[in-house]
């Protein structure tokens, strides 16, 4: 994959084996900061959806999963972009001597599935090391690498519940049963894992070693919460939930605007804030003794809310966000994640959107890189995730110069393809098979 001239991570090279969220957003990450990303998925077991999900299922373009759904399917496409597509069966022995030899050409390495899994292909970190010594190699398993959770299976959910985040979420007078999912850990657990891996890069330079990371997701995301529990330590308090209310900030929410499901966040920091918020809505509001003092504010929060609300409801929320940011208060239109986020004119002015011209999922804008270098004079590129090994010829002739009738023969043994097998959307092929024998067995 050619890469630009003067992108921080140009000439590393990324040997990612991750799905969902985490460690694809991680890739996706180095990709935008130039590394050549190698993304190591299987027929065997995939990670891109079901295999034939009916028409009118969401998440594929225009609902259509079409005849490759597996190439189509919305998740994986948006986390995946600047990558190259492999596939290897790690479960064959012809499939690790691949993914060995291709270690000798890589910088990086990293996994976000469980614990034991690149134990149980026999390629651990001790086995990489002797293979490659400077290898740098991450775990990043929802719970770490050692202690009683270690084998532990996780998800973004779990994660936000089990770090504290979800007992945070949601409104004092609803129970935990009214939150909805969160992911969030998995964006964190992203960033941080870019972090560990560049900062690695980084001594490696300077000293010539590799480095083993042990990466928690879990706690990668509780740093995130720590004034939280700092303030339990101080007081020995539990922090309730707030909904949309700060403990130092008010008036501080979200309050609906005209037409139909429109709203607007607004948060007031301080007493010249809320001066000039004041002679926005109604200059006598600033002199009512309810409202004088902060103190005061905090108790009579209902009633206050209820004074903004009648002001925001006859506006646009556009038309508010405008008015108080003029005036240097922090406010912001609530928008969908569709035609709203894609006709805003900042996005459109940084050219956030790409159009993205995907073989088998077609011309979509797509969100590009966020990264953007000023030693980079070429534009930021959202090149389209790869389809399931596309790049499986590209990779073994030029890294690793497989003559042709190899790579057919790994075709042909099915250590690599470009076609999921039938059971790999449940599970795996080979659980597909099993259980299938066990039940025509009993």
């Amino acid at each position: 994959m050619s890469q630009s001239r003067n992108k921080p991570l140009e000439g590393i090279r990324a040997l990612e084996l991750s799905e969902i969220w985490a460690g694809p957003f991680c890739g996706c990450l180095l990709g935008d900061m130039g590394a050549e990303v190698i993304k190591l998925e299987s027929i065997q077991r995939i990670a891109r959806g079901p295999l034939n999900p009916p028409v009118g299922t969401l998440g594929y373009p225009d609902s259509d999963p079409g005849n490759a759904p597996w190439n189509r399917q919305g998740n994986f496409n948006s986390v995946n972009r600047n990558k190259l597509g492999l596939t290897l069966d790690l479960k064959s022995k012809a499939g690790v001597t691949v993914f060995k030899e291709l270690v000798t050409t890589v910088d990086i390495v990293f996994c976000n599935y469980a614990r034991p899994v690149m134990e149980n292909f026999g390629l651990g970190y001790e086995v990489i090391k002797e293979i490659k010594p400077d290898i740098i190699y991450m775990l990043m398993p929802g719970y770490g690498n050692d202690g009683p959770y270690k084998d532990y299976r996780s998800m973004g959910m779990a994660i936000d519940a089990i770090s504290g985040h979800s007992f945070l979420r949601g409104y004092p007078d609803l129970d935990q049963s009214s939150n909805s999912l969160v992911h969030h850990p998995d964006a964190v657990a992203a960033v941080n894992g870019v972090l560990a891996l560049t900062t690695s890069l980084v001594k490696r330079t300077k000293y010539g070693e590799g480095q083993f990371i042990d990466m928690s997701q879990a706690e990668s995301f509780m740093t995130h919460l720590g004034e939280i529990y700092i303030e339990n330590q101080i007081n020995s308090d539990v922090r309730e939930r707030r909904g949309n209310r700060h403990p130092n900030m008010v008036p501080s929410g979200v309050y609906r605007c005209s037409g139909d499901d429109n709203w607007v966040a607004i948060s007031i920091r301080n007493e010249r804030e809320w001066k000039k918020l004041c002679d926005l809505i109604d200059s006598n509001i600033f002199y009512d003794p309810s409202f004088q003092k902060q103190s005061l504010r905090f108790e009579n929060q209902n009633e206050l809310d209820k004074i903004i609300s009648q002001w925001t409801y006859s506006k646009t929320k556009e038309c508010v966000m405008n008015k108080l940011q003029e005036k240097g208060i922090p406010a912001g239109a609530v928008v969908d994640c569709g035609p709203e986020a894609y006709s805003d004119p900042q996005l459109n002015t940084r050219n956030f959107f790409q159009i993205v011209d995907h073989p088998d999922a077609g011309i979509f804008p797509m969100s590009g890189p966020i990264f953007k270098f000023w030693s980079d004079e070429s534009e930021a590129k959202h090149l389209p995730s790869p389809c399931l090994g596309q790049h499986n010829s590209y990779i073994l002739e030029e890294l690793l110069g497989y003559t042709e009738n190899k790579i057919t023969a790994l075709e042909e043994y099915e250590v690599i393809g470009t076609e999921p097998l039938f059971g790999s959307d449940l599970g795996g092929s080979r659980r597909f098979e099993t259980n299938n024998q066990n039940e025509k067995a009993s």
